[in-house]
């Protein structure tokens, strides 16, 4: 149809060429009695024959199909949606026949069996004509009916024991499994993956073991994992993970503390590893390959706080740092998995300090993270890694700048003075990695706030060193911190040529003299507060004379 559709567009556009070509030569024998005839180049002519079968390769790309509805709502979703209606006949039928006495319960289970079978094998038909999504869906509803079957035969019939019924649901998800891969179908895998997840509760033991629980649980998503990998199946890929982070919290929540937090914890590292394979593995940087390692990575964490002591929690997140290490270093030729693995590792070790540390002692280590995030992050000029980089940072430099200092020599003092010097190299790092044009934003930026800050540090200081003195002398202590932060940044201004510092120290000076007047005045003496003024006219005077001198 797409082909007939370009011949047509193409025989087409060589009559109008043919048409104007007729045009053009009656308008030169109309105004020229002599035309001549111009023959184009070999190459200009080969470009004029191609040309209109490019026109009509673009025009037929312009034309976009429209949707089959007809398609799309009865041979896509109908049997999805029915296909569970048919299901849940199948069992009410089941259920009035018994309840009218037309059948026995051994001729319930066997006709489930033949449905099922029936299932598969009008399934298989459809699909070898044609008929894909129809005889997916019927091959796929056999796995439930069979699943149902032998859950009716152990658990409502009490025919079998629970050692033949898990045997026999193992062995449908098995077929389940087969059959997905044979069939290329998904939603055969999606529906095993549900019903292999839930035979576990179907089966009825005095003696329920939490080894064979979990193993079974954890073999089954690594089986599924595997089959979603092989066959680029996304949705398995992610079901198949959920699937099994679901069941053991289910489990959890119903068994609670009864010796099986060890055994939870290695299935969700298991999971774990086998997602950090997975996408160091692949030929090719999946999307959601690397989100759900990233998904995984805070789930994993979450679990790890759940089940395992500090010092064992410590030690994994440890493992798992140096697994990203070594990843980062491993996929280094590969800039997309180098910096997926990069936000691995940031996010681990971000982690991994919060396990180690009291955030009111280790909240520095996070501006130090920070910091080194973003240098990373303009290096590599990479969106994500800045974003992670301003939040670890904003997020820890806030916490610090909130927390009062209540002593001069205190851990809150140490904070604070790293957050000042971050400020700096946060600067610099900003110079380094920008463009020439970039530089003055980031350094006027920068100096207007470090000096904010510094201000309010200085201040801090000051009032913790004073607080056993009277009004007047603190008073006149901070006025003197405030005047030598201004000769300070004009100093500095001075002798690095950095306007920005020069004008700061002008801004500091003008908010020590409002300081004086508006709130000083009152607790000042006489002698002390004419002394104040004459030394803060005269700095005034000398930045002025000196900034006349520059000119």
């Amino acid at each position: 149809m797409e082909k007939e559709r370009i011949e047509e567009l193409e025989r087409k556009i060589s009559s109008l060429e043919e048409d104007v070509a007729r045009l053009k030569s009656l308008v030169y024998k109309t105004n020229s009695p002599k035309p001549k005839t111009v023959h184009p180049p070999p190459k200009q002519r080969e470009e004029t024959t191609k040309r209109p079968a490019q026109t009509a390769a673009k025009s037929s790309q312009a034309i976009e199909e429209p949707v089959d509805w007809e398609k799309f709502l009865f041979q896509t979703w109908l049997p999805r949606i029915f296909i569970f209606v048919f299901i849940i006949g199948v069992l009410w039928g089941f259920k009035a026949a018994s309840d009218y006495g037309l059948m026995n319960e051994k001729a319930k289970v066997v006709l489930g069996f033949v449905v099922s079978i029936g299932f598969a094998v009008t399934g298989h038909f459809q699909i070898k004509k044609g008929r894909l999504v129809l005889g997916q869906v019927l091959a796929g509803g056999a796995i439930p009916i069979l699943m149902l079957t032998t859950f009716a035969m152990h658990s409502l019939y009490h025919l079998a024991g629970p050692t033949l019924a898990f045997i026999l649901n193992a062995s449908w998800i098995i077929l389940g499994i087969i059959a997905t891969v044979f069939y290329r179908s998904q939603a055969l895998g999606i529906i095993s993956a549900v019903g292999g997840v839930l035979v576990p509760f179907l089966i009825e033991s005095n003696s329920p073991n939490a080894l064979v629980f979990i193993g079974y649980e954890t073999f089954l998503y690594i089986a599924f994992l595997y089959v979603a990998i092989k066959q680029k199946y996304s949705i398995l890929y992610v079901l198949s993970a959920v699937l099994l982070n679901l069941t053991l919290l289910i489990y959890y929540s119903f068994v609670g503390d009864n010796g099986v937090k060890e055994l939870l914890g290695m299935a969700i590292l298991i999971q774990h590893l086998c997602l950090i394979s997975s996408f160091f593995l692949s030929q090719s940087v999946l999307q959601v390959y690397a989100f759900t390692l990233l998904s995984s990575l805070a789930v994993t964490y979450g679990w790890l706080l759940a089940v395992f002591d500090d010092g064992t929690t410590t030690m994994v997140l440890l493992a798992l740092v140096i697994i990203y290490a070594l990843g980062v270093y491993a996929v280094r030729s590969s800039k997309e998995k180098f910096e997926f693995f990069i936000t691995y590792l940031i996010v681990a070790v971000a982690f991994f300090i919060h396990q180690l540390v009291d955030l009111r002692e280790g909240v520095i280590l996070y501006v130090i993270q920070g910091l080194a995030v973003y240098y990373i992050a303009m290096t590599y000029k990479n969106l994500l890694h800045q974003l992670f980089s301003y939040t670890i940072y904003i997020l820890s430099a806030t916490y610090i700048l909130v927390t009062p200092i209540e002593q001069v020599l205190s851990l809150p003092t140490l904070n604070w003075l790293v957050v000042l010097a971050s400020i700096l190299v946060f600067i610099w790092i900003s110079i380094q990695k920008t463009e020439k044009d970039e530089h003055d934003t980031f350094k006027i930026g920068g100096g207007i706030v470090f000096s904010i800050l510094s201000l309010i540090f200085a201040t801090e200081v000051t009032a913790a060193g004073t607080n056993h003195l009277s009004a007047n002398p603190q008073t006149l202590i901070m006025t003197a911190v405030w005047l030598g932060l201004s000769i300070a940044a004009f100093v500095i201004g001075s002798l690095k040529t950095f306007k920005t510092a020069t004008y700061i120290g002008v801004g500091i000076l003008f908010l020590t003299l409002f300081k004086l007047v508006l709130y000083d005045l009152p607790f000042i003496p006489m002698a002390i507060r004419a002394l104040l003024f004459i030394v803060l006219g005269a700095i005034g005077l000398i930045i002025s004379r000196l900034f006349y001198k520059k000119k």
